[in-house]
């Protein structure tokens, strides 16, 4: 490694806050030779930040889009299960239509018998 590379670790990142030349304190008014430096380790450092938030979003993206898949399918077997529950329920109509129709003749059975018995024993006594 060149001297230059170990003396640019030593030194802390970022924008400087005195000037290493001549010792000046922040004023904004002072120009810094090695400002540009600074500046471009601040853009590779948010280009780094940038790059793994981005990766982190298409994460979350395509688990989102993987839930959505999941339910959408969670919604079509809960509409299939509901339209077979619907012919279900349609099934059972028709079936209690036909024994309400049983109960009447039923009905009328055991009336038209007790009607014969009270004509029988009125009639034969």
């Amino acid at each position: 490694m060149s001297t230059n590379w170990s003396r640019r670790k030593e030194r802390e990142r970022g924008f400087p806050r005195f000037c290493k030349k001549c010792g000046a304190g922040f004023d904004k008014n002072h120009l810094f030779k090695w400002t540009y430096e600074a500046a471009v380790e601040e853009i590779e450092d948010m280009k780094s930040l940038f790059d793994e938030k981005f990766g982190h979003f298409e994460l979350q993206n395509q688990r989102c889009e993987d839930l959505i898949k999941s339910y959408d399918k969670k919604i079509e077997d809960l509409t299939d299960a509901l339209t077979g529950f619907g012919n279900e329920i349609k099934e059972m109509k028709e079936l209690v239509h036909g024994y309400e129709k049983d109960v009447k003749t039923l009905k009328k059975m055991v009336i038209c018998g007790v009607g014969m018995m009270i004509g029988y024993y009125y009639f034969a006594m």
